[in-house]
């Protein structure tokens, strides 16, 4: 067996990845140490899943991987290192099974490995849950975990055999701010204390700051490189104050913040990593798309107040996931609900549509009392829903959900694909159309979902998470169009988030934690409350440093 002292020698070399005729990532080369953490940040379908998956041995590829002192060129050539190596694909709770608990999931993970259950294995076994947090919930099924539980536990399976080599596919997508904390301190200490390598690719920025070095994926390409300082910097001359009305053709102005491709002489506005993505886009003579949204030719009469609730609560068995919730949503208003994984959102936003029945509490939507499903079943064709784990019908093409959809909602066929081109257009998958599910990069997916909940033209949206892990530039595009829904259609929109940064383009933002309401306020008022914050997420984990 090669000496594990050899941890050093691991090397990517000229590796693409192609599927039939499409290239996937081209003629990559990098290499990492012992102790290091590698951080792969790109667009949707940039080619950061396919290259992890090249070096973790499950797809073919060319080029050359070396690794432990051994070379391999194709998957079967991978087994040969796999022993070392741990990989989490992308996708909240991917590799784990609803009905097994999570010391059910480490024990069938250690018997796929062949690990001997000794002191050493218990040890490290309890070190592991200590670490994640799950040590209280290890009887817990994995269907009943929230995704920041299911995420760090995909993360300690892949963790028990000790790996060298781990490849992390966003890891923290769906999982919040204070999860993804705790997710990161879990890394920093397996890279220090165990020295293993540790690839990552994430669609949360700020996190580029924890990595040691950065990769910039772009069109399947590696186009940059360097710590999260490094790339900033790259970027600064380019980056300006909106208030500067710099506005040409290489411009794009977007969230106050105007990036620009000509240096100008004048006051900078301090740039982040994802003014990388802005930058890149106005290089590739591409923009953020003006969304055209039209009026409704039978506009409804929209009440005041869409939705409200008094003392609504939630139990399950004896845990408690929604207690005495008092929340107004106004005509033509988004209102941000937020919280860590587990806080209450999912659940609520479920009561609110009837998927789950109210304990206790009453409910009044769109200015009527719900008192059973048969009331809610009078509004469904009013009210949009993008779900957490919304997903396709995997035997039909992107085109044919739609227009399943569309037809759900008895929508004529004519003005279905009126809008299912609309939308596929302005939300970027117009490639994907016929594509199905399996083919499809989870940004798309998101966007897809988005695009199903407006083709009824509902008055209401409830949308939860509809960003994970969807790239900054489709976000922009994305809040654009929330901007647009509400200003023509007067739209009102319930949307859940662990993007912080989103917070800002909320009217209003109610902050759940342990399933009760803690916070119910605008962004404005609440940086005032905690003038010491530097951003909205050091506002979320005050919240969460507070009692109770």
């Amino acid at each position: 067996m090669a000496d594990l002292h050899l941890m050093d020698a691991f090397h990517v070399s000229g590796v693409s990845v192609r599927y039939k005729d499409k290239t996937a990532i081209s003629d990559v080369s990098f290499e990492a140490t012992s102790g290091e953490i590698i951080g792969f940040i790109g667009a949707d379908g940039a080619g950061k899943s396919s290259l992890m998956q090249a070096i973790a041995g499950v797809v073919r590829f060319s080029g050359e991987i070396s690794y432990l002192g051994q070379s391999y060129h194709s998957p079967k050539e991978a087994e040969k290192i796999k022993i070392h190596t741990g990989f989490m694909p992308q996708g909240i709770g991917l590799v784990l099974y609803d009905t097994l608990t999570v010391d059910e999931h480490l024990r069938f993970f250690a018997d796929l490995r062949d690990l001997k259950k000794d002191a050493e294995f218990l040890a490290y076994k309890k070190q592991l849950l200590h670490m994640s947090g799950l040590s209280e919930f290890v009887d817990r099924q994995a269907m009943n975990l929230s995704g920041g539980m299911m995420q760090k536990l995909s993360l300690i399976c892949a963790l028990l055999h000790r790996p060298k080599l781990l490849i992390l596919d966003e890891p923290t997508t769906g999982v919040d701010p204070l999860s993804r904390l705790e997710l990161w301190e879990i890394l920093r200490n397996i890279a220090k204390e165990e020295g293993t390598i540790i690839l990552v690719s994430t669609a949360y920025m700020q996190e580029a700051s924890k990595m040691d070095r950065v990769l910039l994926f772009h069109n399947s390409k590696v186009i940059a490189s360097g710590t999260s300082a490094e790339l900033i910097d790259s970027i600064r001359p380019f980056v300006y104050e909106k208030s500067l009305l710099y506005k040409d053709e290489n411009s794009l102005n977007f969230d106050e913040t105007s990036y620009s491709l000509t240096p100008l002489q004048s006051a900078l506005k301090e740039p982040t990593l994802e003014g990388l993505f802005f930058v890149n886009a106005l290089k590739e003579n591409k923009n953020i798309a003006e969304f055209v949204i039209n009026k409704k030719e039978n506009d409804e009469v929209i009440p005041e107040v869409v939705m409200e609730c008094h003392g609504v609560s939630k139990q399950f068995g004896s845990f408690i996931a929604n207690k005495e919730i008092d929340m107004k949503l106004k005509k033509g208003e988004i209102l941000g609900l937020l919280g860590a994984n587990g806080a209450g959102k999912t659940t609520f936003i479920k009561m609110l549509l009837g998927l789950y029945s109210i304990d206790e509490g009453e409910l009044t939507l769109l200015g009527k009392p719900i008192k059973s499903g048969k009331d809610r079943q009078e509004l469904k064709s009013k009210i949009g829903y993008v779900s957490q784990h919304f997903a396709l019908y995997k035997d039909m093409s992107v085109k044919e959900n739609l227009l399943y959809f569309a037809s759900m909602h008895r929508i004529d066929k004519k003005a279905a694909l009126s809008r299912i081109a609309l939308y596929a257009k302005e939300l970027g998958f117009e490639e994907y159309l016929g594509s199905f599910a399996n083919e499809l990069p989870l940004g798309v997916n998101q966007r897809f979902s988005i695009a199903a909940a407006l083709l009824h033209e509902p008055l209401v949206l409830f949308l939860d998470e509809p960003t994970s892990g969807v790239d900054t530039l489709a976000r922009a595009q994305f809040w654009q169009i929330l901007g647009k829904l509400k200003e023509i259609w007067g739209i009102s929109i319930l949307i859940t988030t662990h993007y912080m940064s989103e917070a800002q383009f909320c009217d209003r933002v109610v902050l759940l934690k342990n399933g009760q309401k803690v916070a119910d306020d605008t962004v404005i008022n609440l940086y005032k409350r905690f003038p010491q914050a530097q951003s909205f997420e050091d506002i979320f984990l005050e919240f969460y440093k507070e009692k109770g």
